[in-house]
């Protein structure tokens, strides 16, 4: 099929412009997850597993604290709107002033839960995971729809966004976040609850219309021409609707008895080998789960396996961070 000239020339503008939301160099966890393996497919389905680890420092230990605290540091570019962003940047820049910004970090703060059970920091770690690894930007500050601090949102954990032009088509990745003790409980949770956003069929009552309206609604990007473009795309009852595909990011984090327990009794490299044996049998209970939720393993999806030595502490640790932010 012959793609004419000026839709071709449109679609590059879209993606050049989505290309431009991302933040960061996407270096920003190399210092803090190592990687086992990445973009295994996995059998029978259209899911990739990347799977990473805890990084050990100078002493061998799990750097668990240090991740909470380097991912509470991205609030603001997770939580607030890019054009309040924006407005704070000119302020900056006008004023020689950081009162602003300032402003925008409590602000940030105070969106976070801090009840001790809140999946919060699971949901910042996929977004961080989504930006640094995928370099897909994320396009609804969730965050700042809240009510009230203390409920979560009931909607997808990630909103992120890429064009594809090889399918030519407007890809919206639905991300789900899932810590758990079990790695078949998270699992289990995170596909669950990705599901119904993935392979609703359409209809008033399907599960994505919510956040299609919320994204409709509140579109921030800082360039209104690509609000614009991307509104079309999010329509129903426009023809680029057509061509807007579904996919799916997940993070399911478990806990894991193969970290070390102690400084200097067991090497990253050590750590790396011995949760690369287990990966097959992990990939595995994925393939099993997806297969046994048709037709989730018709949708493309990046599946991102992070064991924990303890997912509470990591919980916790972040509930920390994000307090003292």
């Amino acid at each position: 099929m012959v793609v004419p000239q000026k839709t071709v020339a449109t679609a590059n503008l879209i993606e050049e412009a989505i290309d431009s939301l991302l933040r960061g160099d996407g270096r920003e966890l190399e210092a803090y997850l190592s990687k086992v393996e990445a973009e295994v497919p996995i059998l029978n389905t259209r899911a990739n597993v990347h799977c990473y680890i805890i990084s050990l420092d100078g002493n061998d230990q799990p750097r668990v604290k240090d991740l909470a605290k380097a991912v509470a540091s991205r609030i603001i570019d997770y939580a607030i709107p890019r054009g309040e962003l924006i407005k704070a940047q000119e302020y900056m820049l006008k004023h020689n002033s950081f009162a602003k910004i300032a402003e925008l970090q409590k602000k940030a703060r105070s969106l976070f839960t801090t009840l001790s059970n809140t999946g919060e920091g699971g949901e910042m770690l996929l977004y961080m995971l989504i930006q640094n690894f995928l370099r897909l930007p994320q396009i609804m500050c969730k965050m700042s729809l809240k009510t009230n601090s203390q409920l979560h949102y009931n909607g997808s954990d990630a909103l992120h966004m890429t064009f594809d032009k090889k399918s030519q088509k407007l890809a919206l990745y639905w991300g789900e976040s899932k810590l758990y003790q079990s790695i078949d409980n998270a699992i289990t949770e995170c596909l669950d609850s990705i599901k119904p956003f993935l392979c609703d069929d359409g209809g008033s009552g399907s599960r994505q219309t919510r956040d299609l309206q919320l994204m409709s609604s509140f579109l921030d990007l800082g360039d209104p021409d690509l609000e614009n473009a991307l509104l079309r795309y999010l329509d129903p009852d426009d023809p680029h609707f057509n061509k807007l595909q579904y996919r799916g990011a997940c993070l399911i984090g478990f806990d894991d008895t193969f970290y070390p327990k102690n400084p200097n009794t067991k090497t990253e490299e050590e750590l790396i080998q011995e949760v690369q044996v287990s990966l097959k049998k992990w990939e595995d209970k994925i393939s099993t789960k997806i297969i046994n939720r048709v037709p989730l393993d018709s949708i493309i999806m990046e599946i991102f396996l992070v064991p924990f030595p303890s997912v509470e502490d990591f919980r916790k640790s972040f509930l920390g961070e994000i307090q003292n932010a």
